[in-house]
């Protein structure tokens, strides 16, 4: 099994010239978590759920997913978390968060796991929920404690208006990428977090800071893989893009399903990986990412449609 944690959201994603708002089931972590069920992966989900009407909706949404709700805590009395997502004409999203005193925004180690099953491989982290408080430090903490017997998974997938201490959060994304076995990023979290943008350089940094592979994806160009200090750049496909909201997640949970499947889910296993290896896991999640940029909101490809992707690409 491999357990995502995190917020749980609806993004209200608003078309380029039009009016109309939709709301859309999101949050990064959990579009993780759909991402690995959907490629074939046992999953489970660990977050604070409102009772409200969008919380019982994204309750039946893991289950019909078939994502494992037994992480999940149940919130009354609380909301759930939107984010306004305003696309430009190219599909990329700003955002705009209404999080006070929501649910996901509020876990505390009362929410935590007493202990995780043996058969549970690895546990992903990132975005919001290491940036919103009490979340931020329960899940800070969780990670660092389960580091020594879990494969760790991480992506900062930042967003700005929510760090109102950009020091603070850098001291600690420093902390849990030491503990990190695998980390993505966007080259805009990049330029954000360092004031550059040089994916190769930052890819082979991380690479050699705790985590055995990193990655650093730059949309529709493509994607920089590092072991050991050693970069490699995989390209993206051409597709028409309908909009980007779900893609790095995508690529994330791709990435963490192909290493799976090639028995490299574990924390010893990892230590072994060649950039080649690495480089090929990466071929198979900018495919994934793909599919997602050319579908409305985050949904999310299955495994038949990544192979009859990489198929009609003659990959």
């Amino acid at each position: 099994m491999i357990l995502s944690a995190g917020e749980a959201l609806f993004d209200m994603i608003q078309k380029p010239g039009e009016r109309l708002i939709e709301p859309v089931i999101g949050g990064s972590t959990l579009n993780v978590a759909l991402g690995l069920a959907r490629l074939g992966r046992k999953t489970g989900y660990l977050t604070r759920l409102s009772t409200d009407f969008f919380g019982t909706m994204l309750w039946d949404f893991l289950v019909r997913e078939s994502i494992d709700t037994s992480f999940v805590t149940r919130a009354p009395a609380t909301q759930t978390t939107l984010a306004f997502a305003f696309l430009s004409a190219d599909g990329h999203a700003d955002y705009s968060f209404y999080a006070e005193g929501a649910a996901d925004r509020s876990m505390t180690p009362g929410d935590l796991p007493q202990g995780l099953p043996t058969e549970l491989k690895a546990v992903h982290f990132g975005s919001i929920s290491l940036a919103l408080e009490p979340t931020a430090t329960t899940l800070a903490d969780y990670l660092v404690r389960i580091a020594p017997d879990r494969f760790i998974s991480l992506d900062p997938n930042i967003r700005a208006s929510l760090i109102p201490d950009k020091a603070a959060w850098r001291s600690r994304f420093d902390r849990l990428l030491a503990h990190a076995d695998f980390v993505k990023a966007s080259i805009e979290d990049v330029a954000w977090i360092y004031g550059t943008a040089d994916a190769a350089e930052t890819a082979k940094a991380w690479s050699l800071a705790g985590p055995k592979v990193a990655v650093v994806t730059d949309g529709g160009n493509g994607a920089t893989v590092a072991v050991g200090g050693e970069a490699a750049f995989v390209p993206a496909h051409s597709v028409k893009v309908i909009d980007t909201v779900g893609a790095g997640d995508t690529f994330q949970a791709a990435y963490l399903a192909r290493l799976d499947e090639f028995g490299l889910l574990d924390k010893r296993a990892i230590r072994g990986i060649e950039l080649a290896k690495a480089e090929e896991v990466a071929h198979f999640a900018v495919a994934a990412a793909a599919i997602t940029c050319t579908r409305r909101g985050a949904d999310l490809p299955r495994r038949g449609e990544v192979d009859a992707f990489l198929l009609s690409k003659g990959s």
